[in-house]
Order: structure tokens, then sequence, then C-alpha cells
């Protein structure tokens, strides 16, 4: 399976606003915002992993919970 991004979304990170996505990632990242790849295939998951996520970035925003999750699917 290739774990490979399909493409990167630019949104504000105070707010739930997309700016954009491109299919390659963005030359320039404007102060206030945050990239995140998208992937295609499912996360696979356990709910448990999801929950112990969700207990350690409590306090975070939800595109550094959203990035936990990713880099843990990636493990897999």
């Amino acid at each position: 399976m290739n774990n490979e991004p399909v493409a990167w979304m630019l949104a504000d990170k105070e707010s739930e606003y997309i700016r954009s996505i491109m299919a390659v990632q963005h030359d320039f990242v404007p102060e206030g915002c945050v990239e995140i790849p998208l992937y295609t295939h499912p996360a696979n998951l356990t709910d448990e992993e999801i929950w112990k996520l969700w207990q350690k970035h409590l306090s975070d925003d939800i595109p550094v919970f959203a990035r936990a999750i990713l880099r843990k699917a990636q493990e897999k």
C-alpha cells in the first residue's frame, strides 16, 4: 500500500477555515496556518489507540491532534 499523501491541505490553525488543497506541497505556508497531508488509505487505528492519542492531546488544537493520528497511522 502506498503510504504517500495524495494532496496537501493548507488550513488556519485557529479556525476550521481551509485555505487550499493542492496535489503538491505548498511553496509557502503563511504564519498562522498549518499544512496537513491527506491520504486515501484508512487509518486502521483501534478505538483504544485513538482514545490514548485524544487523552494525550486534550490541550492541543485540532490540527495537532490530527497530525498525531496521522503519524500513528503511518507507523502501522
